[in-house]
């Protein structure tokens, strides 16, 4: 499955990993009474008990360059058989891996780096330099307690042998012209959005994870996740992001937003909403 727009003179593509199923949401968001969480939901249509989220791996062609940011769950199930279809999408869409110059990765977790490694140890993309924060690959490194066994086996697995390949990126550094890391810390500590406004058009953000789940991300900022390495640090990160998102009305590129996560973020009382849109095809 796959999603192709402009974003200025680069061609964009979105490119499906396949949902995630998690728990309850009352699992996962603290701070927010149940009763508050169950209205949002059943506004939203969706229920109550379950959480059901994409993987949208963006593609940008700037046609000196070929960048996929983030790679999904590769053959892992961890979180659903549905997940681990990008190279099915890739091959959708007409494109081969190997035609990837730069990975660049907004964080570690399982989600979000696990498609960089075959079973057997080869790389899903052979030409690919590897683009994350060395605060992100410092903490994972130092086998950070509280934060999974298998988080941590994932990145020995699917990053240290590939360490040599490894690029990092700071604050507001350019990766190519028109592309600036952003750094978003505390979903994890080294978590990085991206800010694109090469090609001479609308500028777009990708904003990780920063806020994963629509509504209850952007309707309750300031609660707390259980997927967030620091919560603190993360809710005010996240109404920080989404602040400027709604003010410079960016469009956003969401990675586990709904199908295909194209759309842009409004103030709607203390918080915020998603609205999603179909970009340009």
């Amino acid at each position: 499955m796959f999603h192709r727009f402009r974003i200025g003179a680069w061609q964009a593509t979105i490119l499906s990993d396949g949902p995630l199923s998690l728990p309850a949401p009352s699992a996962i968001f603290s701070g927010v009474a149940e009763p508050e969480l169950r209205r949002a939901l059943s506004g939203a249509g969706l229920p109550t008990d379950r959480v059901r989220v994409e993987q949208n791996c963006l593609l940008i062609d700037t046609g000196a360059q070929r960048l996929l940011f983030d790679n999904g769950m590769g053959t892992s199930k961890l979180f659903g058989e549905e997940s681990g279809r990008l190279l099915t999408s890739f091959a959708e869409a007409g494109i081969a891996p190997d035609f990837i110059t730069h990975m660049v990765l907004t964080h570690a977790h399982s989600d979000h780096c696990w498609g960089t490694m075959r079973d057997d140890g080869v790389p899903n993309f052979p030409n690919a330099a590897i683009v994350m924060s060395s605060t992100e690959l410092a903490f994972w490194e130092s086998e950070p307690s509280g934060q999974g066994r298998r988080s941590v086996a994932g990145v020995k697995k699917h990053l240290i042998p590939l360490r040599e390949r490894i690029k990092f990126v700071a604050d507001g550094e350019e990766l190519v012209p028109g592309i600036q890391a952003w750094s978003t810390p505390g979903h994890t500590p080294g978590h990085m959005a991206y800010l694109f406004t090469g090609g001479g058009g609308e500028a777009f953000c990708l904003a990780g994870d920063v806020a994963f789940f629509d509504p209850l991300s952007f309707a309750f900022p300031d609660s707390h996740s259980l997927y967030d390495a620091d919560p603190a640090v993360a809710a005010a990160t996240r109404r920080r992001v989404l602040e400027r998102l709604a003010s410079d009305r960016l469009r956003v590129i969401g990675y586990h937003q709904p199908w295909p996560g194209l759309g842009r973020v409004e103030r709607a009382g203390s918080g915020f909403r998603f609205i999603q849109d179909g970009g340009e095809t």
